[in-house]
């Protein structure tokens, strides 16, 4: 009985998890001076590059509070690590 009270309990912590994913953030634009409240990064992408230059990023984020925000900004993309 408590095997099947145990596997219940999981089923319904998953299909929770599935709505959390589901729920629409407003994509919010950085500016110079904007106060973030970073507690967990939970995603970080950027636009695909060949070369150096200025890509568009997108990272998601849980604040202290455990909401979520999605926040995008302009960033120097991966690729000008690798020249000098």
């Amino acid at each position: 009985m408590k095997l099947l009270e145990l596997s219940a309990a999981c089923l319904f912590a998953t299909l929770s998890l599935g709505a959390m994913a589901d729920v629409d953030v407003p994509l919010e634009h950085y500016r110079y001076g904007t106060q973030l409240d970073v507690h967990k990064v939970l995603s970080h992408r950027e636009a695909p590059a060949q070369q150096c230059q200025v890509v568009e990023a997108r990272m998601d984020y849980l604040d202290s509070r455990g909401q979520r925000h999605s926040l995008a900004y302009l960033k120097y993309s991966d690729s000008c690590r690798d020249t000098n």
